[in-house]
């Protein structure tokens, strides 16, 4: 675990400054303001996946417009990937080993509002996915694929460990599954942004890019895990983890394409 947060502590600083304050700012703006008027509607209001894909969607318009404004679409992704992560997250972004890439980019009245109005959106059904997917893609966006990747390995070994001691939630796969999710999607749309961004702001939908994580296993000790699976990177390890990589790579948004 030490090892982890030394590699997002290194990156974190190497990538410091990679997101644009004010094309973020604008983007964020632009999901709080849909946030607003879907809570506005009461009864009526969109829920669940829907509303995951209202909040992906509004950050993505708003990333198109600026884009046709300034001419830097790769600019413009990011900042849309960095405002959704900050505009779910509570601000675990602004704060830690993290922050040094997302600190100044929301404040707490904004993360109080952000709250107020934000609801439940969920990814596979899940809330819990639908955060994973949008921190992992912001971490792209901000720190790069590799410190993506750490600081979720790094969150489940914390939880495994926290379980062992009976506080935590265990090792997850599926956590792991949404992380990727979002990694993935992160890497696709900074793979050619000008067209990219153009496509899935067409009309962004999460089963397009999200995976089903039915059957992958969940809530692990320490002793389950080394036991079923040994230490990450091994063969046992792998052949659990592969299937996931093949589920996202079957997905309609990256099937065609070769995406990973």
């Amino acid at each position: 675990m030490r090892t982890v947060a030394a590699v997002l502590l290194a990156a974190g600083v190497a990538w410091a400054g990679k997101l644009d304050a004010a094309a973020v700012g604008r983007t964020y703006e632009a999901v709080q303001k849909a946030a607003k008027a879907n809570a506005d509607l009461g009864e009526g209001a969109v829920k669940g996946a829907a509303l995951f894909d209202l909040y992906v969607q509004a950050a993505l318009s708003e990333a198109e417009r600026g884009a046709a404004a300034s001419g830097a679409p790769d600019v413009e992704v990011r900042a849309a990937l960095g405002a959704l992560g900050l505009f779910f997250d509570d601000g675990n972004l602004r704060a830690g080993i993290v922050g040094k890439s997302f600190a100044g980019l929301e404040n707490d009245e904004q993360e109080a509002a952000a709250k107020k109005v934000r609801g439940t959106p969920t990814c596979g059904g899940r809330a819990d996915a639908a955060m994973h997917f949008v921190v992992s893609a912001a971490l792209v966006a901000g720190m790069g694929e590799g410190s993506a990747r750490a600081a979720g390995m790094l969150k489940e070994m914390s939880d495994m460990h926290g379980l062992d001691q009976g506080k935590g939630s265990g090792f997850s796969f599926a956590d792991l599954a949404s992380d990727e999710a979002g990694i993935v999607f992160a890497k696709w749309l900074l793979k050619d942004p000008a067209a990219h961004l153009k496509l899935a702001a067409a009309k962004f939908a999460q089963a397009s890019c999200f995976p089903s994580l039915e059957g992958l296993p969940e809530g692990l000790r320490t002793d389950e895990f080394d036991d079923k699976y040994g230490p990450v990177g091994s063969e046992n390890y792998n052949k659990a983890w592969k299937p996931v990589e093949e589920r996202i790579a079957a997905l309609p948004l990256y099937a065609k394409e070769g995406a990973r």
